[in-house]
């Protein structure tokens, strides 16, 4: 393995998760980052089973159940019957959980325009390049997830 890509790999997931933890506790969203995490991911990937999810988010299928029952509560998502087997269900993202999702991450957007207001114009330019990399990252995954 590249010692190099892998120094990259923890550098990415340590920085994104410290930014995260940037935004304020008091962002007046009723839920959880977690269960905002969750929306983000259905929003991703379209209706999904709870055992997918709880493996996805490499947690316990209860600890997904839970949120999922929260969220359900909350009209963020919703049930419906897998078509096929009648015994499971899949959680989807309802229209209100789009735009709760959405306003979550305007406000989150909004949270770090301070930070970014006080970086040089190179520095944008390498983190606006650099998300433009993740995405296209992202891209390939989901289209290696999907064939």
């Amino acid at each position: 393995m590249d010692d190099d890509l892998h120094a990259l790999g923890e550098d990415l997931i340590t920085t994104a998760a410290r930014v995260v933890r940037w935004v304020p506790k008091e962002n007046g969203f009723s839920i959880s980052l977690a269960a905002a995490r969750l929306l983000a991911r259905l929003q991703d990937n379209g209706p999904t089973r709870i055992s997918d999810l709880a493996l996805a988010e490499k947690c316990s299928q209860p600890t997904i159940t839970n949120h999922v029952k929260r969220l359900e509560a909350a009209h963020l998502v919703e049930r419906t019957a897998d078509s096929r087997d009648a015994r499971a269900w899949m959680i989807k993202l309802t229209k209100k959980g789009n735009q709760q999702l959405s306003l979550m991450r305007a406000s989150i957007g909004s949270s770090l325009e301070p930070y970014l207001a006080t970086m040089s114009k190179r520095d944008l330019k390498a983190l606006r390049d650099g998300v433009g990399a993740m995405q296209r990252l992202m891209a390939v995954k989901m289209e290696t997830r999907q064939s």
